[in-house]
């Protein structure tokens, strides 16, 4: 049987008996698959498997209950009927129509599916998992909750730096085209997995393409993928919108399809650019990246992001060049650090990791890389991330 948890119900689906079913139980022995699903048409919930399995098409009209797949990606339940060129994989078992409405709800719901009857500890979209310091993906994926930021490292600095992070224990490292260190971050994931002995899955690798590459998505993806040269890219974002942004996300798309790309996001999107983008899109981002700290908290756009299933993490969480020294150096934070026996950095980094905020921060300092990582002997309190909550200016750091 195939399970589809939804929150804390589960549909039961007997699979097909075609290869395509068992092309998907396939995917699903290696992990559960987390897809984002939206409404279409008041008959079916659709969302992206997140890789493509073999069709076995025929004209059929569906049923209630019926799990289908449409073009070789997109997975859907119907709870009514439609007559298409479709592929069945499975049905739900042993609920009623109304039941299964009820179960998928009236929005967009992420659905977990599994071959386990009960999803694992760690099958909830966005929660993190400090046994794993992972998060689940709704693309399926887990990725570490906290790594190092590269922006603005040169070339032997960078290579240093993930060598660090990676000797210790650290496996989140996030580039750009923009910072020029592609190539860095990849030889040192490279001679990180050949000194330490790290398996490439356990690593993460975040990329992003900029607007000035949108016009010719593909050539920047494989620029990209040459540049990196770890065999594939864990994430790559957009860095911001801009001009023809849907077609370059487009275009990551078929990347994911190709297994070339896992997981998609966007940084630099909020609210307003985030309504109008996401309808145009077919995969919905595992992740939106921005800017974050005490003094600029994104109190509204966090949760209105998490709610839709996105994971949050945060570039410039110490303030940025030019304000570290004074974050770092505010009254409230010091006391709070003082009281647990930790640096100001770690605090803040910490009241992220509770808001459910990845973290990234940048730095060439191997005892700073060491101790940015060194979160988990501690825990602050309600009252203390209430006190570091009344911080907020709404000050931004950077244009983006």
């Amino acid at each position: 049987m195939i399970y589809a948890h939804v929150g804390d119900e589960t549909l039961i689906i007997k699979p097909e008996n075609n290869s395509s079913a068992e092309a998907l139980i396939e995917l699903l022995k290696r992990g559960d698959i987390a897809v984002a699903m939206h409404d279409y048409g008041g008959f079916e919930k659709v969302g992206s498997l997140g890789a493509s399995i073999p069709t076995n098409d025929e004209r059929i009209t569906t049923e209630p209950g019926d799990l289908i797949l449409y073009q070789g990606n997109q997975i859907t339940i119907y709870y009514d009927t439609n007559t298409w060129s479709f592929t069945r994989l499975g049905k739900v078992q042993g609920m009623t129509t109304e039941q299964i409405c009820e179960v998928l709800g009236d929005g967009d719901p992420t659905v977990v599916f599994s071959l386990n009857k009960t999803p694992t500890d760690s099958s909830a979209v966005g929660v993190f998992n400090y046994d794993t310091l992972t998060v689940l993906l709704n693309s399926g994926y887990e990725m570490p909750i906290l790594g190092l930021g590269t922006y603005a490292l040169d070339h032997d600095t960078c290579v240093s730096s993930v060598m660090a992070l990676l000797e210790n224990g650290g496996r989140l490292i996030d580039t750009a085209y923009m910072y020029g260190n592609e190539e860095a971050v990849g030889e040192g994931v490279r001679r990180g997995m050949e000194e330490y002995g790290i398996p490439r899955e356990e690593i993460f690798v975040i990329t992003k393409i900029y607007p000035n590459q949108f016009s010719d998505p593909e050539a920047a993806i494989d620029m990209a993928l040459n540049k990196l040269d770890i065999g594939y890219i864990d994430m790559m974002l957009l860095h911001h919108p801009g001009t023809n942004d849907v077609k370059a996300y487009q275009a990551m798309e078929k990347y994911v399809e190709q297994g070339k790309i896992r997981s998609l996001g966007l940084s630099n999107w909020y609210v307003e650019e985030l309504t109008e983008f996401l309808p145009q899109v077919t995969i919905t981002p595992a992740l939106v990246q921005n800017e974050i700290h005490p003094y600029y908290q994104e109190q509204d756009v966090v949760p209105f992001i998490q709610e839709k299933g996105i994971v949050v993490q945060c570039w410039y969480p110490l303030g940025g060049r030019g304000y570290t020294a004074d974050l770092l150096g505010n009254e409230t934070i010091k006391a709070i650090a003082e009281a647990h026996g930790v640096s100001s950095a770690q605090v803040i980094l910490r009241w992220d990791l509770q808001r459910g905020i990845v973290v990234i921060p940048g730095s060439s300092n191997p005892d700073h890389i060491r101790e940015n990582l060194d979160l988990f002997g501690f825990e602050l309190t309600d009252d203390e991330m209430a006190k570091i909550g009344e911080l907020d200016r709404g000050e931004k750091h950077d244009w983006y």
